[in-house]
C-alpha cells in the first residue's frame, strides 16, 4: 500500500503550467510581517530554486535489492515520465551508482536519459556513491570520481557532473575539497551541518562551493506544515538568505530548496509539494488578523537542478564565507569498530590494489606492451572496493552488511591475485643467478627506498636442507630466522617461514637475495622467559597485561606511563550506541563492566628468539572473550609489533575492546594520516562547531578515523603507531584524568543500527589485529614513513621461473622521486588509452619542485585533472626524468605517453 501511495504522489506532482486565480489569503500577523519583510528584500523579485531528489543509501530502508526496485518503480521511472510530460520539471540523482543500476535494468532508457542530461533538466552526482570519506585510503577516495564522474562522461555522451551529494554523513575529510576541485566538481551538497552556502577549502587553497540546509529533511518539513506555517517558514528562510548573503544589485537573487526525502517517510508532505508551490507562487495579496492587506512580492519557486543554484549564487553574491579543515566523522563507529571483518578486508585492499597497479604498470614498461594489463579485472576490483556506502545496517541490515563484507572481500581477493600475477611476471624477468642459490626477489611498492622485515614461506624437497642461509646479491650473509618449522623424521626441512630484514629496497622497485640450503643442523636454542628484554634500540619490561616500561636507548627516553595501563594491554568498556545514531555527538564509552588483561597474572611465554626478532606472547581470558597478545622486537630495525587476537568473543551487546598505548608524554600533540594528507589535532579541523545540533567543537571530537597511522609527539620524543583498524582514540577513557597521552586503537564495538528495525552488530567470533610502533625525534614527519611501511609490507617472490633472456638486473627502480615530502599514491595504466598515470601529493606546506625518475623516457607528459583529462603539457627529457612543481599540500596527476 505504501508503494501505491508514493507512486500516486509522484503522479500528482504536475502543475501543468496553469495559473491559479489570485485570491486574498488570510494569514497570521506574524506571517504577514514576514511576507512584508520579504517583499522589501533582495529576494522580492528572485527565485527559490527547488532541487527534487530522494536520499538514497544503497540499502538501509530495506535490503539492497528491494531498494533497487523501489528506486526504479517509485522514483526514476515516474520522474523520467514527468520530465517527458512537463518542460518545467527537473530532477537530481545523488550518485552515479543509481544510474548504473537503473540502465542495467532499463538499457532502453539510456537515450532518454542522455537527452535529459543534455537539456540540463537532470543532474547526477559526481561520485559513485556517498561514502564515509575517512573510511577509505587515498586512491579509493580518488576512484569515487573514476566510477562516478568519469563513468558518467563515458556512458552518457560526455555528461559533465559538477556536483557532489553527500547528504547524510556528518564528516568531511581534509582534502576532499581539493579532490573535488581536481576532478572538476564545483559544488557540494551536505547536511547535518549549519545552514548556509560557503566555500569549503582544502589546505592547498582549492575549494568547492557547499550548501547545507541544516538537515536534508528541511524542505520536507516545510511541506509538512499547515499552509500558514509553511508560508511563514519559507519566508523566514528567504529572510535568512537576504540577511546572511550580500546579493549583487542587478543580478537575479536566488535561494535554495532541496526536497530530499526517503521512501519510508510519511508521504503527505511529498503530496503537498505541488499544492504548496501553487499556493506560494500565486500569493499576491494577504490579509492579517487585523484586516490589514498587503500586496506581496516574493520569490517564485521553480524546479531546478542543484548546479544551477550554485552557478547563480556564485554570480549573484559579492562574497561567500569560507570554511577550511577536517570535520571529523561523528559516525566513525558505524563502519570500523562495528564491522571489523569488513573493514579489515577493505583496508587490505586499500593497500594491495594500488600496489598491484604499480607493478602491473611496471610489467608493461619492461615488456613494452599493454596487451597483458588486466584492465577489466582491475575495474571489477575497484568497483567492489568502493561499492559499500554509508548505509550499513538498517532494515534487512544483516543482508546489507553481508553484501558489503562480500564486496570488500572480493576487492581484497582480486587485489591479491592481481598483485601476485604482476610480481611473478616481473620476478621472472630478473636475471637471477642460480649459482648463488634460490632467488628471492623482494618488491617495494612505496615511493622511497626502505629497509623493512620480509616474511616468506618455503617448501623443501626431501633431503634438501636441514637449515637455510641467506645472502645478498653481492654475497654478504644476511641474518635469517626460521619459524613454523616442519621437519621430516630425518631432520631435513619440509616447510618453514623465513624472516629477514631487506635493506635499502629501491622505490617502487626490487632487490634480489639468495637462499642457500645447508646440511648443518638447524639451530633451535631453548627458549627461557625473562621479563626484561634489551636490544640495540630498546629496553623493555614485561608485566601483567603488557609492557610496563619501554626505554628508547638512543633518545634515552622512557616511552610508557604504566600508572593505569600497560603498553599493548587489552581492555573492555561499556559501549552503548547505535551505528549512525550519533546525531549530536559521538557516544562515548563508560567504565561499566570494565576489565583489562592486566587485572590478572599474565603468563608470558618467550615464543621466538633469534637473530632477526624476539617474540613474547600471552593468552588471557577477559570479560566476554579471550585476549592474545604477541609482542615482537626486531633486532635490526627500530620496530615493535603488537599482534592482537580476540578469540571466542561471545557477541554480548554494547561492549567495546581497545588496545592501550599509554605514553609518558604530558604535552603530547596528536596527528594522524588521512587521504592525501595529515591532520594535526587541534590545528587542522574546521573552526568551531558544525551546527545543526552538533555542538561539540570539531577539534574536540573523538575517536577519529585514520588511514595508516597516528602519531603523538611531545618534549624529547615522538611515537608513531601503525594500525590495522580505522577507529582510533587518544583521550583518557577512564574518567580518572590519567597523565600522559593514551593512544587507543578501537578493536571492535558491539553497537546496533539506528534503524528501528535494524540489526545488532554482534560480530561474534575471532578477530585479529596488527599494530607496530617506533619512537623518534618529535614530529609526525619523523614517523610517517614508518607508519605506511608497517601497513604496506615488502612483497617477495621465491624461486621465480626465469625467462631465458631475462632483461632486468638484480636490483632496480621503476619510479622514484627525489623529495621526501612527496608521496606517490598511484602508478597505473591510463584510462581508455595506452599511457602511464602517476599521482602524488605534497605533505609540506611549502611549494616543492621534485624530479620524478622513470624506468624509461616517454615522448609526451601531461598534467591532468584527477580523472586523467589533459590540462597542460609538461617537459620531460630523454633520460626519463620529469620535473614537477607541487604547491603546498597539492595533489597532482600526470599522464605519460
Amino acid at each position: 500500500m505504501k508503494v501505491k501511495l508514493l507512486v500516486v504522489a509522484f503522479s500528482l506532482f504536475g502543475m501543468n503550467g496553469k495559473a491559479q486565480e489570485h485570491q486574498v489569503v488570510k494569514v497570521t500577523n506574524e506571517t504577514f510581517k514576514v511576507l512584508k519583510d520579504v517583499s522589501n528584500s533582495a529576494l522580492a523579485d528572485g527565485e527559490v530554486l527547488l532541487s527534487l531528489t530522494t536520499h538514497q543509501d544503497l540499502g538501509w530502508i530495506d535490503e539492497i535489492e528491494k531498494c533497487v526496485v523501489m528506486r526504479d518503480t517509485q522514483w526514476i521511472t515516474p520522474f523520467l515520465q514527468r520530465l517527458s510530460d512537463e518542460a518545467a520539471f527537473e530532477m537530481d540523482v545523488e550518485q552515479a551508482s543509481i544510474m548504473r543500476e537503473y540502465i542495467t535494468r532499463h538499457p532502453d532508457k539510456k537515450e532518454e536519459i542522455v537527452q535529459r542530461l543534455k537539456e540540463g533538466r537532470m543532474l547526477v552526482g559526481a561520485t559513485h556513491n556517498q561514502p564515509y570519506e575517512e573510511m577509505y585510503f587515498s586512491e579509493s577516495l580518488a576512484r569515487q570520481f573514476y566510477l562516478g564522474k568519469l563513468w558518467l562522461k563515458n556512458e552518457f555522451e560526455g555528461y559533465n557532473a559538477t556536483s557532489y551529494y553527500n547528504s547524510d554523513v556528518p564528516g568531511r575529510s581534509l582534502q576532499m575539497p581539493q579532490l573535488l576541485a581536481k576532478a572538476g566538481v564545483e559544488n557540494m551538497f551536505i547536511s547535518r551541518h549549519g545552514r548556509g552556502v560557503f566555500d569549503w577549502k582544502s589546505p592547498d587553497g582549492s575549494s568547492v562551493t557547499s550548501y547545507s540546509p541544516g538537515h536534508y529533511i528541511d524542505f520536507y518539513n516545510v511541506l509538512g506544515k499547515e499552509d500558514d506555517e509553511a508560508i511563514k517558514e519559507l519566508g523566514k528562510q528567504a529572510l535568512y538568505w537576504t540577511t546572511e548573503y550580500d546579493y549583487i544589485p542587478g543580478e537575479k537573487a536566488v535561494m535554495p530548496a532541496v526536497l530530499n526525502f526517503e521512501f519510508i517517510w510519511d508521504p503527505k508532505p511529498v503530496h503537498n509539494l505541488d499544492p504548496f508551490m501553487k499556493l506560494w507562487n500565486n500569493l499576491a495579496t494577504v490579509e492579517n488578523e487585523d484586516g490589514e492587506r498587503l500586496e506581496v512580492s516574493i520569490p517564485k519557486i521553480k524546479f531546478s537542478t542543484l548546479d544551477k543554484f550554485f552557478d547563480q549564487m556564485r554570480q549573484g553574491t559579492k562574497e561567500l564565507p569560507s570554511i577550511m579543515g577536517e570535520r571529523p566523522n561523528v559516525w566513525v563507529y558505524i563502519h570500523g569498530p562495528s564491522h571489523h571483518w569488513a573493514l579489515d578486508h577493505s583496508r587490505k585492499a586499500d593497500v594491495l590494489l594500488p600496489a598491484a597497479e604499480k607493478f602491473a604498470m611496471a610489467d608493461v614498461l619492461v615488456s613494452k606492451s599493454y596487451a597483458n594489463y588486466p584492465v577489466d579485472l582491475f575495474a571489477q576490483a575497484w568497483e567492489s572496493k568502493i561499492y559499500p556506502d554509508h548505509g550499513w545496517g538498517g532494515k534487512g541490515g544483516q543482508s546489507t552488511d553481508d553484501i558489503f563484507l562480500a564486496r570488500f572481500a572480493d576487492a581484497h581477493a582480486k587485489a591479491q591475485y592481481l598483485l601476485d600475477n604482476s610480481l611473478n611476471s616481473l620476478a621472472s624477468k630478473v636475471a637471477t643467478d642460480q649459482g648463488k642459490g634460490v632467488p628471492v626477489v623482494v618488491f617495494n611498492s612505496l615511493s622511497w627506498e626502505r629497509t623493512s622485515p620480509v616474511q616468506i614461506s618455503m617448501q623443501f624437497d626431501a633431503e634438501t636442507a636441514r637449515s637455510v642461509r641467506l645472502f645478498s646479491k653481492s654475497g654478504a650473509e644476511i641474518p635469517v630466522q626460521l619459524s613454523q618449522v616442519v621437519q621430516r623424521k630425518d631432520g631435513y626441512l619440509k616447510s618453514a617461514e623465513l624472516c629477514f630484514v631487506a635493506s635499502n629496497v629501491p622505490s617502487i622497485g626490487y632487490e634480489t637475495y639468495y637462499a642457500q640450503f645447508s646440511d648443518e643442523p638447524l639451530n633451535q636454542p631453548a627458549l627461557t622467559f625473562n621479563p626484561a628484554f634489551e636490544n640495540d634500540f630498546f629496553e623493555a619490561q614485561l608485566a601483567d597485561g603488557g609492557l610496563s616500561s619501554l626505554l628508547d636507548k638512543q633518545l634515552n627516553k622512557e616511552l610508557v606511563d604504566d600508572q593505569f595501563f600497560k603498553a599493548g594491554e587489552i581492555f573492555t568498556t561499556k559501549s552503548e550506541g547505535n551505528g549512525a545514531g550519533e546525531f549530536f555527538e559521538v557516544q562515548q564509552v563508560s567504565m561499566d563492566g570494565f576489565d583489562k588483561t592486566g587485572n590478572y597474572p599474565t603468563a608470558w611465554e618467550l615464543v621466538a628468539d633469534g637473530p632477526v626478532y624476539t617474540s613474547f606472547r600471552y593468552r588471557q581470558p577477559i570479560r566476554n572473550a579471550v585476549a592474545e597478545l604477541q609482542i615482537t622486537f626486531y633486532n635490526n630495525v627500530k620496530k615493535v609489533d603488537f599482534d592482537v587476537e580476540l578469540k571466542n568473543w561471545d557477541g554480548t551487546m554494547f561492549r567495546e575492546y581497545r588496545m592501550a598505548l599509554p605514553l609518558k608524554m604530558d604535552d603530547g600533540k596528536v596527528a594522524y594520516e588521512v587521504p592525501f594528507g595529515v591532520v594535526e589535532v587541534g590545528k587542522d579541523e574546521m573552526t568551531g562547531i558544525a551546527g545543526n545540533g552538533y555542538e561539540t567543537p570539531c577539534k574536540e571530537l573523538h575517536p577519529r578515523g585514520i588511514e595508516n597511522w597516528i602519531n603523538a609527539s611531545g618534549t624529547g620524543f615522538g611515537v608513531t603507531l601503525s594500525s590495522s583498524v580505522v577507529g582510533m582514540d587518544y583521550v583518557d577513557p577512564t574518567g580518572k584524568n590519567l597523565p600522559g597521552t593514551i593512544l587507543q586503537p578501537i578493536l571492535l564495538a558491539s553497537r546496533r543500527s539506528c534503524h528501528g528495525e535494524g540489526n545488532d552488530y554482534h560480530q561474534t567470533g575471532d578477530h585479529r589485529y596488527s599494530f607496530s610502533i617506533t619512537s623518534h625525534q618529535p614530529g609526525w614527519e619523523n614517523g610517517f614513513r614508518f607508519g605506511k611501511e608497517s601497513n604496506e609490507a615488502l612483497f617477495a617472490v621465491v624461486a621465480p621461473e626465469k625467462y631465458r633472456h631475462a632483461p632486468l638486473p638484480e636490483r632496480g627502480s621503476f619510479l622514484s622521486i627525489d623529495q621526501d615530502n612527496i608521496v606517490v599514491t598511484a602508478m597505473k595504466k591510463a584510462e581508455n588509452e595506452d599511457g602511464m598515470v602517476v599521482r602524488c601529493y605534497n605533505l609540506d606546506g611549502q611549494q616543492t619542485t621534485a624530479k620524478l625518475k622513470l624506468w624509461e623516457a616517454f615522448d609526451t607528459v601531461y598534467e591532468t585533472n584527477l580523472i586523467e583529462e589533459n590540462k597542460a603539457k609538461l617537459k620531460g627529457n630523454r633520460s626519463g626524468t620529469v620535473k614537477l612543481d607541487l604547491g603546498k599540500y597539492e595533489i597532482k596527476t600526470i599522464k605519460l605517453k
